[in-house]
């Protein structure tokens, strides 16, 4: 695997453990990049912890909302 195919493996795995299901994990590393990329003027160097961050949150938003 090349470094980049790597880094959406472990995105993935991530996100499944997250969500607990593997398409809503692929649906959220689909889309997490697209919220680094609007927000890439104000993140500084590497976007891979702002990426998994978006990840984080956005699995996390439900929960919240529970509440």
């Amino acid at each position: 695997m090349t470094g980049f195919a790597e880094y959406v493996e472990r995105l993935r795995r991530a996100a499944d453990l997250l969500t607990g299901d593997r398409a809503t994990a692929e649906d959220l590393v689909r889309t997490a990049p697209t919220g680094a990329w609007l927000a890439r003027r104000r993140i500084d160097g590497d976007p891979g912890p702002y990426v998994h961050r978006v990840i984080v949150g956005t699995t996390s938003k439900p929960l919240r909302s529970l509440k």
